[in-house]
């Protein structure tokens, strides 16, 4: 057994042949060579071999396999007597092949070569040995210049310590100042609530004692939001809420609501423009802060029979091309330094009074309008002379309004200039209901402040039986328990959570169905839209006036009753085969489904029908009820009934064949619950086929509607 020849590229290779230019890969004849060197390029080979056997050499068999490469043995083509190899990874092989002859004898002996296939040069031992060598040189050169950079960071860091340290305590008194301010919020609603209503009914002397309460606890509320907006500023940065409107109403509104400041301190206000009306899109909560801090140190700053003026007209943009609007604040008061003029928008800045003037500035307010008015995309500037006043311009670029309904206005809570009225509680247990009247809206209200829960109940007592609870936990209790028809709960309550709460009761079958208003401190747009998000039917910003929250429970109860009068409308229409996904109607349907399935038991009853949807039978009666309008057994009845008008109308059924199929086992009683809902006999009905009232009174018999 001989290995005869090796081919390279398809090419038979001669001893001393060299290839492509190269070295020779044979120097000696195959059948003496033990070692064949090739080129990592040199990837397609094949050696031939073959066995000395003359006796019957076509018997002869041939295997070969390649150490290295090959697991087992493969067998070769005893006419061609070639394998070939492509594609090998550096390294070291050894070829072996072995013959049998024509009596299957293997020859374990065969005949061997090896095969050394170089690796490229950067795969070579001398690549690798640089390799290392580079990565040494490497790692020395980062070192040194690590070392550099710690030794120019060790220089940095005193005074970066001071700075950070500075920054800190700036922080913790801001942190500080938004805990209190959020504290502040609730009892602001119960001092400016009481004042409302005395105010209404107070005489003229006290009334204006009363006003002066009401104003300066405004000013109070309106320093707390300032506060929170500049704690949003330092830690989530700012998100912009554009609703479409009235740019210059809004202008126009909101500077004639300092008119009663105007007239106290004696100074003339007005506002100019050339615009009838200015459609835009515009953050209104921004552009209402940014108009009043604006204002409130016009207001400040200037003297008695002064002026302050508001203008607002058209501005070219910066290329001409896209033009934009201009709003000018301007007042006759002290004035700013010039050289004070570049800091006035700096946070914390506050420049020298005149004597006797004292600063009742934070220095916040107008850093907070620049940054507004950085979001809507503007900019702001202030030209001033001292004793002569100063004018604030602000430059906004117009947004036109999407076309399709698209910049529909932002849903806003109830604003913080409209306040409410609020008792002074005495004494009271944690969790208390007002007497029960059947004919009252059961509210569940979820508070965890006592003062204000009191001031609740005893204003919303007289429309409402209230029942209360002082924690998110005992309001998801009391809620399963009673199943109210309204829940009013806060936001901000320890353990569970208002939105916790609302999604809680949102995700329940048992409670899907009740409204939820929320009440929170919490004014900003994400909070807002995360109180939405949990399935709110709305959100309240303390304080707020709570005629108003009473107007919007009354709306939120007539949007109940019509919501329940479209279920009776939909049992009547189509029954259990109009396919719906809220969870309400959800169930609804399937309340349906399963006494249409169960027609003809007249064994099937309310026990039975709440063990199908998993709920309580008690739960079943107030969620049907509540939806419905109907007791569970009036609910089954009808659709039985229901099903029994369209067989008298389409079936020639007997009536008494009828009322048994429909679950009724005495055909008296069935023609006696048929003439009540119908008010015509079943055997009048089956005659007339004409469309009478439908059990749910939608004005047609269920089958005749498509």
């Amino acid at each position: 057994m001989v290995i005869s020849g090796f081919e390279l590229f398809n090419k038979r290779i001669g001893v001393g042949e060299p290839v492509h230019g190269g070295d020779p890969v044979l120097a000696q004849s195959i059948t003496e060579t033990a070692t064949i060197t090739l080129q990592h390029h040199q990837d397609f080979f094949a050696l031939q071999f073959v066995a000395l056997n003359y006796l019957h050499p076509e018997k002869n068999q041939y295997q070969y396999r390649l150490e290295g490469f090959n697991k087992d043995w493969i067998t070769a083509d005893p006419h061609t007597r070639k394998a070939t190899y492509t594609n090998l990874d550096p390294g070291r092989y050894t070829f072996r092949v072995r013959a049998s002859n024509n009596d299957r004898t293997w020859n374990e002996v065969g005949a061997a070569v090896a095969i050394v296939v170089e690796p490229p040069f950067w795969k070579s031992e001398l690549a690798f040995v640089l390799y290392v060598i580079l990565l040494v040189a490497i790692l020395i050169a980062a070192r040194k210049v690590l070392l550099l950079r710690e030794r120019a960071n060790v220089r940095l860091q005193q005074e970066r310590a001071e700075a950070q340290r500075m920054h800190e305590l700036d922080l913790m008194k801001i942190r500080f100042f938004t805990n209190v301010s959020h504290e502040f919020r609730t009892p602001l609603a119960l001092i400016l609530a009481p004042m409302e209503k005395l105010t209404q009914l107070a005489d003229h002397t006290h009334a204006r004692q009363f006003q002066l309460i009401q104003r300066n606890a405004r000013r109070l509320l309106n320093l707390v939001n300032q506060l929170l907006d500049f704690r949003k500023l330092e830690t989530q940065g700012i998100p912009y809420y554009p609703a479409a409107g009235d740019l210059v109403q809004f202008v126009r509104e909101t500077t004639y609501s300092f008119s009663d400041l105007s007239e106290k301190n004696d100074i003339h206000l007005s506002f100019f423009t050339t615009l009838e009306r200015l459609d835009t899109l515009f953050d209104p909560d921004k552009l209402e802060k940014i108009l009043f801090n604006l204002l409130s140190n016009a207001f400040k700053f200037t003297p008695e029979h002064g002026r302050i003026s508001v203008r607002l007209d058209h501005a070219p943009g910066a290329d001409d091309a896209k033009p934009g609007v201009r709003i000018c604040v301007e007042d006759t008061g002290i004035g700013i330094p010039v050289e004070k003029q570049g800091r006035i928008f700096e946070r914390f800045f506050q420049h020298d009074l005149p004597t006797g003037m004292i600063n009742q500035g934070s220095g916040i307010g107008l850093a907070i309008t620049r940054e507004f008015v950085k979001v809507h995309g503007g900019t702001i500037g202030v030209e001033s002379e001292p004793e002569k006043g100063s004018r604030f311009t602000i430059l906004l670029p117009l947004q036109p309004i999407p076309q399709a309904g698209t910049a529909a206005p932002v849903p806003f809570p109830l604003a913080a200039t409209a306040p409410v009225a609020i008792p002074i509680p005495q004494s009271q247990s944690a969790v208390a209901v007002t007497p029960r009247d059947s004919r009252k809206p059961l509210l569940l209200l979820v508070e965890d402040n006592h003062d204000f829960r009191f001031y609740l109940q005893d204003n919303l007592r007289e429309e409402y039986t209230v029942l209360e609870a002082p924690n998110g936990t005992e309001g998801w209790r009391l809620a399963i328990e009673t199943i109210p028809d309204l829940i009013v709960s806060d936001v901000m309550m320890p353990g569970l959570s208002g939105t916790d709460l609302c999604r809680r009761l949102k995700g329940d079958e048992r409670t899907s169905h009740i409204p939820v208003v929320l009440l929170t401190a919490r004014s900003s747009e994400e909070q807002k839209r995360e109180g939405y998000d949990t399935g709110a039917n709305d959100y309240v910003v303390k304080p707020f006036s709570v005629e108003i929250l009473q107007s919007r429970l009354r709306n939120i109860l007539r949007q109940q009753e019509a919501t329940r009068k479209s279920f009776q409308q939909y049992l009547a229409v189509k029954g259990s085969a109009v396919t719906i996904t809220p969870l309400d109607e959800k169930l609804i349907s399937k309340a349906v489904a399963m006494v249409e399935a169960n027609l003809e038991d007249a064994d099937f009853s309310v026990e039975a029908l709440s063990h199908e949807l998993g709920m309580s039978r008690i739960h079943l009666y107030r969620k049907i009820s509540s939806l419905t309008g109907k007791t569970p057994v009036e609910f089954i009845r009808s659709i039985r009934l229901q099903h029994a008008a369209q067989l008298l109308e389409k079936s020639q059924l007997t009536i008494s064949e009828i009322a048994y199929r429909v679950g009724f086992n005495n055909p008296k009683y069935f023609t006696r619950q048929f003439k009540d809902t119908y008010h015509v006999l079943p055997s009048e009905y089956a005659m007339r086929g004409v469309k009478k009232d439908t059990p749910f009174g939608g004005g047609s018999f269920a089958h005749g509607v498509s």
